[in-house]
């Protein structure tokens, strides 16, 4: 048994054999092919010496470091077992030991190889690969613009207060009086980009706001207008030439949102390009879903041949519910185990939350959990599961989502969802009439 704890710039190895007695001391070596050819050699030599045949190696996972090793390693023949860091976080707690070293980690891959726990490596379909490749790099950049437009709204809060709205009194009663209902609009962005301050919009004055929303088309209603000149005479903001330093971060936020908005614009059109000859295209069927979700939900799926049953899958997610019962007494079920991968848990919930809202089937389970008591949270998870097994029945017998709803329409649903025409006539020919 080789068991190797795996490092960015250093591996470090030791080898035992069945009887847990080390035949080879920990040693380190380079996480390149020249330290592979080290470890080769090691392990040729040790077998040599102690008459061993077979070699099993186990690889605590870290990151995406240990993938290159995993490879290497199981083209050139050896049993490979890829342990969870958590499974040999457990091997160290059953030694009574709350120290942590490397050696104590290669310790607890040879007890867990020994144990039966570890999985084969899953080598996944090249355009599956890129898929969740591209999908996870998007779900990152999503997060980085949520961010970032946190950031300019908290700049418009220093610079023009008001301009998200303020507190009024109408006979007597607090209400919350805003120039515009959403801030993701072109008008919105406009006015940040170039007149963010009230002094800005008092030198503009009226008849200057609607030249300006003729000349950009920014549609600016009678109601916005007198509200905007309202909040800015009665703004208790800085004058503008005390914040040129939260103005220029204000401009370099925008051009940082306007280029990322771009380039996941242009991302997604890649992930779409990738789906649809795949059969992820079928999951587009499932009111609720749309190409990118679809396309997030079937990466993380990944090959349907390695699972028989959709538990697995649900269990991969960590959404299963925690069960305890002992004895003659009754099951409580907790929350979930949240053992599984964290960005598939993430989909699932995702999808849970879309189709109970967008799809009528489970917009009716979903009431119904919610009338049984379940918060939303938790029924989010519920229809996710119940997705995710609809999903692996599709996915394993190549089936169309099949719906009672009288009103579902799947011409209407892929003239929706997929693009042109020509990808339309390839989705039917594959899936609704195959040859």
């Amino acid at each position: 048994m080789v068991a190797i704890d795996i490092g960015k710039y250093t591996h470090k190895v030791m080898m035992a054999n069945v009887y847990q007695d080390v035949v080879v001391k920990p040693f380190e070596l380079d996480a390149s092919l020249s330290g592979f050819q080290l470890l080769v050699a090691k392990i040729e030599e040790t077998c040599q010496k102690n008459g061993l045949d077979e070699v099993v190696v186990g690889i605590e996972t870290t990151a995406h470091y240990y993938e290159d090793l995993v490879r290497l390693c199981h083209e050139k023949g050896y049993v490979v077992r890829v342990i969870n860091s958590a499974t040999t976080s457990i091997e160290r707690e059953s030694m009574l030991n709350w120290s942590k070293t490397d050696d104590l980690d290669l310790v607890a891959i040879v007890h867990s190889i020994l144990q039966g726990r570890g999985n084969p490596p899953k080598s996944l379909r090249k355009e599956l690969r890129t898929l969740k490749k591209l999908t996870r790099f998007r779900r990152e950049l999503v997060s980085q613009r949520t961010r970032l437009t946190n950031q300019q709204f908290a700049l418009m809060d220093t610079i023009f207060r008001e301009f998200q709205g303020k507190t009024v009194w109408v006979d007597g009663k607090k209400q919350k009086k805003k120039p515009f209902s959403t801030m993701e609009t072109k008008t919105v962005q406009y006015l940040m980009r170039h007149h963010p301050h009230p002094e800005d919009i008092l030198t503009l004055g009226e008849e200057g706001l609607y030249e300006l929303s003729r000349k950009e088309n920014l549609k600016l209603r009678k109601t916005a207008v007198d509200c905007l000149l309202e909040f800015a005479r009665e703004s208790i903001s800085q004058p503008k030439e005390e914040l040129a330093a939260e103005l220029y971060q204000l401009k370099v936020t925008l051009d940082l949102l306007d280029n990322l908005k771009e380039k996941i614009s242009d991302l997604e059109k890649k992930i779409e390009e990738l789906l649809l000859p795949t059969d992820g295209a079928l999951l587009l069927s499932i009111p609720g879903i749309g190409k990118v979700l679809a396309a997030e939900l079937r990466a993380e799926i990944g090959p349907i041949d390695d699972y028989t049953h959709a538990g697995q899958l649900i269990k991969l997610a960590g959404t299963n519910p925690i069960v305890k019962q002992s004895g003659g007494h009754k099951a409580t079920y907790g929350g979930i185990s949240k053992q599984g991968r964290r960005h598939f848990r993430s989909v699932v919930y995702l999808v849970g939350s879309k189709c109970s809202v967008l799809n009528p089937e489970l917009r009716k389970h979903y009431l119904t959990l919610i009338d049984r008591g379940k918060k939303p949270r938790q029924a989010y998870i519920a229809i996710g599961n119940r997705v995710l097994r609809l999903a692996f029945a599709m996915l394993r017998d190549r089936q169309l989502y099949q719906s009672r709803d009288p009103e579902y329409s799947l011409k209407s649903i892929l003239e929706c969802k997929i693009g042109t025409q020509e990808n339309r006539r390839q989705f039917c020919e594959a899936y609704v009439f195959p040859s």
